[in-house]
C-alpha cells in the first residue's frame, strides 16, 4: 500500500463529490490518494496531520500538481525523428508528403524498430500510459511497419499501451485490395480502421465504403480530415452525415478538421451539430497544424493569418468530445516536439484559449483523450483506477502554465521514482 499524500489534483480528473467547491481560478483538490497493487483504492480530501495508516509506505507530494497518465491519441510513429535525414525545408504540407515518401526507403524493421521505441522512452518519461500511433499502410512496406508496431506493443505492455491505426488514402479500401489491407492491420493488433479522406465527387461513396469495411470487422474508425485551410473542405461533415445515415455503431473518431474555423459561423455551427448526433470525437492536433497550415514559403504577407486548429472551444461547449495529442515529432511535417504531453495540454490551451475553461481543460490529455481511444478507466484518478500518476513541478495551474518544463516524478502502482528523458545522441549510433 502507498499513501500519496496532499496531491494536488485538478477537480475535473476526481470523483464527482470530490471536486465539488473547487477554486474556478485554480480549480483543483488536495487529496490523499491510497494505491493498493496496480489501482487506486481510495482517493480523499487531504486531512491536517493525519497519522500514517500502519503497513503503507507514504510519499508526501507536498502540494504539487497530480495528474493521472497521460493518453498522447494521434501520433505517428513510422514516420518520427526522421527530420536528420529528411527535412521539410518549407515547412509546407506539399513538400512534408513528398520528403517522407522518399524516405520511406529507410523504414526497415530495424529503423523503424529504433526511432519509435525512441520515442516511447521519450512518452514514458513525460509521463505517457497510452499512446496511439497512425502507420502507413497501403504499399509494400506496410506489413513490415505494422510488424514492428506490434513487437513495440508486446515489449512495452505494463508500461505504455500501444495502440495502431492503419493510415492510407480513403479510396485504398476500394475492392478487395482494400479489405485485404483493413485485415492485415488488424491481424497486427489495430485499434480501429483508418485512412486520409480528401474532398471528391466520390467521397460520399468512399466514405460508405470505408464504414461498410469496419462494421464487418466491428471496428470504430480514427481519421485524417480537413488538414487545410479551405473553407469548402468538408470531410468531416461528409463522414458524420454518413455515419447518421448507416446507423454505424462503432465510435468514429476525425483527426485535424482544421478547415472547420475557415467557415462561415452558420456552416460551423450547423456541422458541429451533426458531430455531436452522430457522436464523432475530434482530436485536434495544434501543435503540428499551428506549425504547417497557413505556410507562406514566397510573396507577401509571409506571416500566417490564422491559427491553423480546429474550433476546439466550439466543439467542447456544443458537448462533442474533443482531445487534444501530439502528432508528428521530428519530421517533415512537425520540426519539433519530444511526446510530453503537458506540452501538447500547454500550448493547447494557449492557442485554444482553453484558459477560459481551465476546470476541464486537463480533459484534452487525459479523461476524454482516454475515452475517445477506448480505455476510460484511464485518465481519472479515483477508485478503481489505473495507479498511473505524474507528479508534476508545480503547484497550481499558473505555475505549470508559466513554467510546464520542472521536474517531474512518476507513480506506478506503489513505486515513486524521477523521470528523464533519453539522449538525442542515441539516435545517431
Amino acid at each position: 500500500m502507498l499513501l500519496v499524500r496532499r496531491a494536488r489534483v485538478p477537480a475535473a480528473l476526481l470523483p464527482a463529490g470530490l471536486a465539488a467547491g473547487a477554486d474556478p481560478l485554480e480549480p483543483t483538490v488536495l487529496c490523499d490518494v491510497r494505491i493498493d497493487g496496480a489501482e487506486i483504492a481510495g482517493v480523499e480530501r487531504a486531512a491536517p496531520a493525519a497519522p500514517e495508516p500502519a503497513g503503507s509506505a507514504v510519499h508526501d507530494a507536498a502540494g504539487a500538481l497530480v495528474f493521472p497518465g497521460f493518453i498522447d491519441a494521434h501520433v505517428h510513429l513510422d514516420k518520427t525523428h526522421t527530420w536528420f535525414r529528411a527535412p521539410n525545408r518549407s515547412g509546407t504540407f506539399a513538400e512534408a508528403l513528398e520528403t517522407l515518401a522518399r524516405d520511406r526507403a529507410h523504414w526497415t524493421h530495424a529503423d523503424l524498430i529504433r526511432r519509435a521505441e525512441f520515442a516511447l522512452r521519450c512518452a514514458w518519461a513525460h509521463g505517457t500510459r497510452i499512446l496511439r500511433t497512425h502507420v502507413d499502410t497501403a504499399g509494400s512496406w506496410g506489413e513490415t511497419s505494422h510488424a514492428a508496431m506490434a513487437e513495440l506493443r508486446v515489449r512495452w505492455r505494463g508500461r505504455i499501451e500501444l495502440q495502431t491505426v492503419p493510415l492510407c488514402r480513403g479510396d485504398d479500401y476500394a475492392g478487395a485490395g482494400g479489405e485485404a489491407m483493413a485485415d492485415l492491420a488488424l491481424r497486427y493488433g489495430a485499434s480501429a480502421l483508418g485512412g486520409f479522406l480528401v474532398m471528391s465527387a466520390d467521397l460520399p461513396r468512399q466514405v460508405e465504403r470505408l464504414l461498410a469495411v469496419a462494421r464487418e470487422r466491428r471496428v470504430g474508425l480514427d481519421l485524417h480530415v480537413d488538414e487545410n485551410g479551405n473553407p469548402e473542405a468538408e470531410v468531416m461533415r461528409t463522414v458524420a452525415e454518413a455515419a447518421l445515415r448507416t446507423s454505424f455503431p462503432y465510435p468514429v473518431i476525425c483527426g485535424h478538421a482544421c478547415s472547420l474555423a475557415r467557415q462561415t459561423p452558420e456552416r460551423q455551427r450547423s456541422t458541429i451539430d451533426l458531430l455531436k448526433a452522430a457522436r464523432v470525437g475530434v482530436i485536434s492536433l495544434p501543435l503540428c497544424n499551428l506549425y504547417l497550415q497557413d505556410r507562406r514559403p514566397a510573396g507577401f504577407p509571409l506571416t500566417p493569418q490564422w491559427r491553423g486548429i480546429t474550433l476546439v472551444r466550439d466543439l467542447l461547449a456544443a458537448g462533442v468530445p474533443v482531445a487534444c495529442a501530439s502528432d508528428n515529432v521530428r519530421d517533415a511535417f512537425f520540426a519539433f516536439g519530444d511526446y510530453d504531453a503537458v506540452e501538447v495540454y500547454v500550448q493547447s490551451v494557449r492557442i485554444a484559449h482553453l484558459d477560459a475553461q481551465l476546470a476541464t481543460s486537463p480533459c484534452v490529455v487525459t479523461s476524454t483523450a482516454a475515452a475517445l481511444v477506448g480505455r476510460a478507466e484511464f485518465g481519472r484518478i479515483g477508485p478503481g483506477a489505473p495507479a498511473h500518476l505524474v507528479q508534476l513541478g508545480a503547484q497550481s495551474f499558473n505555475e505549470l502554465l508559466s513554467r510546464p518544463g520542472g521536474a517531474r516524478q512518476r507513480i506506478d502502482g506503489e513505486t515513486v521514482q524521477s523521470t528523464r528523458a533519453p539522449d538525442y545522441a542515441e539516435l545517431a549510433g
